[in-house]
């Protein structure tokens, strides 16, 4: 294999384990059964920890970084993931469970951003913005496999599911062997074909905090279909929870096929990308919500990842392609208004359920489909305001190391 694929691969490696925190949700009636003295609010704080820490992390990582390395850096989250993830296997005390959780939450923080920022490094131009895609579809299929490997080992025991996270031990070996050292923010690559516009760094920086905002309700909206879709089919009755996680499945084959195709997508529609990417979530609601067939769910299950899976990238994409001094943190805040969003969702559904003005799900979901059109319009004026024709991005293949 040739050093330049190699090292795609090896990057791309770590993004199997950015989604992997939900992965043992079906698991909790069966932990809820082997600790009965424990409240179940309690229990289900293991799926909910995860991403407080995962926030804390992000927002360090850069600083860390700066101080030990990139690679490093993301090289120490990725162990902390593998231990962690796999410490429950080997203790049956709730408690220390809880703590390895934080600190799964907590490794994955710290190589999400970091890996972003490592592509930097390495790609310019269309190779930079395939790459963002990609990484979009291998959090994807990371997803799914840990996901289905913890439902397996299910049927063994509450325990065994956790197992599912020692491909982090491949992950994190891979990493370290074929990842160069980059030492610090001088050392990531821009583009040399940008002309700096006055007060440009000022305006990005306005970009940013908008992007923060619109990421963050976007992602309470995106997070509640997760939340939610399962009680619809149910009560619905066209549907049971073993349909509802057919649902989760195609919503992350969604977000895979939009991450492959993300670099075609953004180079046809450009500055619409995002645009297209949230009517594309508005027409998934709206789809759920008057459904009364999996055929139709399933269908919004999947545009429901495929249309995120082109907003949240272009985000990323512009950030990254722009003036702001330190992008790596620019990117940790946007993976911190993401994580918020989707820490806030179950009370943002609650939110939302008042304004439809019904107990229905089905007008829950009519609501976010009016929701994400709202969004899709605010994007519109952030591109008409932030838009800059002074940058123009090029491909340059890899840079030299």
């Amino acid at each position: 294999m040739k050093k330049e694929q190699v090292l795609k691969y090896s990057l791309l490696s770590a993004s199997l384990l950015v989604g992997s925190a939900p992965a043992i949700n079906a698991n909790i009636p069966a932990m809820a059964s082997a600790f009965d003295t424990i409240p179940l609010a309690m229990i289900e704080m293991l799926t909910t920890v995860p991403s407080l820490f995962l926030m804390i992390s992000v927002l360090i990582s850069s600083f860390i970084a700066k101080k030990i390395g990139y690679k490093q850096t993301a090289s120490l989250g990725l162990l902390i993931v593998a231990v962690s993830g796999i410490l429950p296997v080997f203790v049956s005390n709730f408690y220390l469970i809880l703590i390895s959780r934080a600190m799964l939450g907590f490794g994955i923080g710290l190589f999400n951003s970091l890996t972003v920022a490592l592509v930097n490094s390495f790609y310019q131009g269309k190779d930079r913005a395939k790459m963002y895609g990609l990484q979009s579809s291998f959090e994807g299929a990371g997803g799914i496999f840990i996901t289905f490997i913890a439902g397996q080992l299910l049927k063994i025991g509450w325990q065994a599911p956790f197992l599912a996270y020692a491909i982090a031990i491949p992950v994190c070996i891979v990493f370290i062997k074929f990842i160069p050292k980059v030492a610090t923010a001088n050392d990531i690559s821009v583009d040399t074909n940008v002309i700096v516009k006055e007060n440009g760094f000022k305006k990005d920086n306005i970009m940013l905090i908008s992007f923060i905002a619109l990421l963050f309700v976007a992602a309470s909206l995106y997070m509640t279909m997760g939340i939610k879709v399962s009680t619809l089919i149910t009560t619905a009755g066209y549907g049971n929870a073993s349909d509802a996680s057919l649902v989760i499945i195609l919503l992350s084959l969604g977000a895979i096929t939009a991450g492959t195709l993300f670099s075609k997508i953004i180079k046809i529609f450009k500055q619409l990308t995002p645009i297209i990417g949230l009517l594309i979530l508005a027409l998934a609601m709206f789809l759920i919500g008057i459904s009364n067939s999996m055929i139709i769910t399933f269908a919004g299950g999947f545009l429901t990842g495929f249309g995120f899976k082109i907003f949240m990238p272009y985000l990323i994409d512009r950030i990254n392609n722009s003036q702001i001094k330190n992008t790596p943190l620019a990117t940790s805040l946007l993976l911190v208004g993401f994580n918020l969003g989707a820490f806030i969702s179950p009370y943002s559904s609650i939110f939302m359920q008042n304004i439809a003005l019904s107990d229905s799900l089905n007008s829950l979901f009519i609501v976010l489909s009016g929701g994400f059109i709202c969004l899709a319009v605010i994007m519109l004026v952030l591109n008409s305001v932030f838009t800059n024709k002074e940058v123009n991005y090029v491909s340059m293949g890899l840079a030299d190391n």
